[in-house]
């Protein structure tokens, strides 16, 4: 995406879109312990193949980082007009020095550089979240794992 260009919104069930993304993951990463209570029945105001892509970029970023058999918990809520879908992991966390650039284009953390992966997903997945009116933002300590949330109007 680059700037200026728009997604169609619209109004997106909540529900099915978290519950097949798990599905997916576990599928394609059948080493991570993936966790998805059941999402609220709610739409939000969102471009449904813009949100899976987050998804399942900050799902593919948990499993790729998380020792095998690590739990990775997706948590989706909603309260005061808006979504939250929360991506948590076991992993090994992110540096105090690292967690301001990692929404940054090209941007690979110590952890990461070893792996496969041109530093690009995160910072296409906040951009993605920004054009539906949403945030990405995160929560991270060093050997404590990582928690990523999305943030959405509810529609209606």
């Amino acid at each position: 995406m680059g700037a200026g260009q728009a997604l169609a919104i619209e109004g997106v069930a909540v529900a099915p879109l978290v519950e097949e993304v798990c599905r997916q993951v576990r599928g394609l990463a059948p080493d991570c312990a993936v966790s998805c209570p059941p999402a609220p029945d709610v739409t939000v105001h969102a471009n449904r193949d813009a949100l899976k892509q987050v998804l399942l970029i900050l799902l593919d970023n948990a499993a790729r980082h998380t020792p095998a058999g690590s739990a990775v918990d997706v948590r989706a809520g909603a309260s005061v007009g808006r979504l939250t879908i929360s991506v948590s992991d076991d992993g090994p966390g992110i540096s105090a020095a690292a967690l301001p650039h990692i929404f940054e284009r090209f941007y690979r953390g110590d952890a990461a550089r070893t792996g496969e992966g041109a530093g690009l997903g995160l910072a296409i997945a906040k951009e993605l979240i920004e054009l539906q009116g949403g945030a990405l933002t995160v929560a991270s300590e060093p050997g404590q794992g990582s928690t990523f949330t999305v943030s959405l109007p509810l529609a209606g």
